[in-house]
């Protein structure tokens, strides 16, 4: 009996370091601004395409690379820029931050889980018509993750 393959899958793991802090209707430690050594791991599902790739490593590398040693925050707490720094207001903190300081995310708040999405939502924009499954897992410790599945 003669093998076929019967799936393509790539799989790719990385470290950063950021910091954040929570909006949360109650108190919480997290409410502060902390840092963690992120984990991610990455899982791509697909056929080969025209350069015998489901997806290019170097883009998830280039992915970290903005997360790396940056505080991240939501859109919705930015009430401004001005001089090219951010103006970042929540949880009674008012902060100012070089622009390249910050990454600003399209969610509403920071958790591991939005942060996955965010994640996932990146790699999605860079994928082929090849791609058709996309999983993310943030770690934020060696005991804790938040993981988002995307499909087509």
């Amino acid at each position: 009996m003669a093998f076929r393959v019967s799936e393509r899958k790539i799989g790719w793991h990385k470290d950063f370091d950021s910091s954040h802090f929570l909006a949360l209707p109650y108190e919480s430690k997290c409410l502060r601004i902390h840092g963690h050594t992120y984990n991610v791991d990455v899982e791509i599902w697909g056929e080969l395409n025209e350069n015998g790739m489901i997806f290019d490593f170097n883009h998830l590398s280039n992915l970290v690379k903005l997360l790396d040693h940056r505080i991240l925050v939501s859109e919705e707490w930015v009430v401004g820029i001005k001089d090219g720094k951010l103006v970042i207001e929540k949880n009674g903190k008012r902060i100012e931050l070089p622009e390249n300081e910050a990454v600003v995310l399209d969610k509403p708040n920071v958790t591991a889980e939005y942060i996955a999405e965010w994640f996932a939502g990146r790699i999605a924009g860079k994928a082929g018509e090849n791609v058709r499954k996309i999983r993310v897992k943030i770690w934020e410790d060696p005991r804790s993750y938040a993981e988002v599945t995307l499909e087509r």
